[in-house]
């Protein structure tokens, strides 16, 4: 019986061992590769629901200010159609006046002007030439009013998306103050202290809903005529230049044993049915999606301080 050579047994050995390594190796590719796919369909899942989640939490926001927008609405919509129907009876008045000037012209005998003197007093006419202006310039104020709620209530209630927009902080502020100001004028004194900072590149939408949420978490700590104080400023941290937006309310604070939980999603101190739990939770979101960050300081019986920071490219 020959004897095998024993190179040719290592060889042999050598290729089965390959053999099996190339079958674990693309095994384990193959695992690795299906883990992959599930991880990327995962993340689309987390980014769409995220994206639900966040809309969610905007259509609760403004159904909270559906009922101040209304009050709004109804204010200058109330007296401007008040003013126009006093101001179709003195057009009323003016033709009845000039249907009969135009009818007796041609008789310019003096009790023809006697008429029409005595007629101009019974019509008051001129009441209604000193009135007639300021009306007109109310209505149409009113009218202006009803427009710019109407369009705050879309800038609020866009759904944003695409690339990021060249954007002044402080207007996004003026725009989101506002949209809540029925909200926060029977609460709280609003004071503003802006920096002329530059403008900066972001999701606007998104940038506003943090700060209607702000504004109106500010408003409901101050339970009675409290304090909120809004400032912007310009300030580098560890080489990078950032955008900050501080908004301090003199309320009623935070506990300190559920500060650390106040960004957590569902989370709330607000009674069931009045909030969602996902404001602060959303609002943090959308702050690290923009590369920043979000602080907040409170006391008890002492206020709550949120300051943001946006980077500044």
């Amino acid at each position: 019986m020959n004897k095998q050579d024993p190179y040719k047994q290592a060889y042999e050995r050598e290729r089965q061992a390959r053999l099996l390594a190339e079958k674990l190796l693309d095994e384990k590719t193959r695992s690795l590769y299906n883990s992959c796919i599930e991880l990327e369909t995962t993340l689309t899942e987390l980014k769409a629901i995220q994206h639900q989640l966040i809309q969610a939490e905007k259509m609760a926001s403004i159904g909270q200010l559906a009922a101040g927008v209304a009050h709004e609405i109804n204010n200058p919509i109330g007296y401007s159609i008040s003013n126009l129907s006093i101001l179709n009876e003195y057009i009323d008045s003016f033709m009845t006046l000039d249907k009969f000037i135009v009818t007796n012209i041609e008789s310019s005998s003096p009790d023809i002007k006697k008429a029409y003197l005595y007629m101009r007093e019974q019509e008051n006419i001129d009441y209604i030439n000193s009135d007639i202006k300021p009306m007109l310039d109310d209505t149409q104020k009113g009218l202006d009013r009803v427009k710019e709620i109407v369009s705050n209530l879309n800038k609020v209630s866009h759904s944003g998306g695409g690339d990021k927009t060249l954007c002044n902080i402080n207007n996004l502020i003026d725009e989101s103050l506002k949209a809540v100001w029925n909200e926060l004028r029977f609460s709280s004194i609003v004071n503003k202290d802006f920096t002329n900072i530059p403008d900066i590149y972001c999701y606007p939408s998104e940038i506003t809903q943090v700060l209607l949420n702000m504004f109106i978490n500010a408003a409901h700590a101050n339970k009675n005529q409290g304090i909120i104080n809004i400032t912007t400023a310009l300030v580098e941290v560890n080489n990078q230049c950032y955008v900050v937006i501080e908004i301090a309310d003199s309320g009623i604070g935070i506990p300190k044993k559920i500060l650390n939980k106040i960004f957590d999603p569902f989370f709330t101190t607000k009674p069931v049915g009045v909030g969602t739990g996902l404001g602060l939770s959303v609002s943090f979101g959308i702050i690290k999606k923009h590369q920043g960050k979000i602080n907040v300081v409170s006391e008890e019986g002492q206020g709550t301080t949120f300051t943001i920071y946006l980077p500044f490219e």
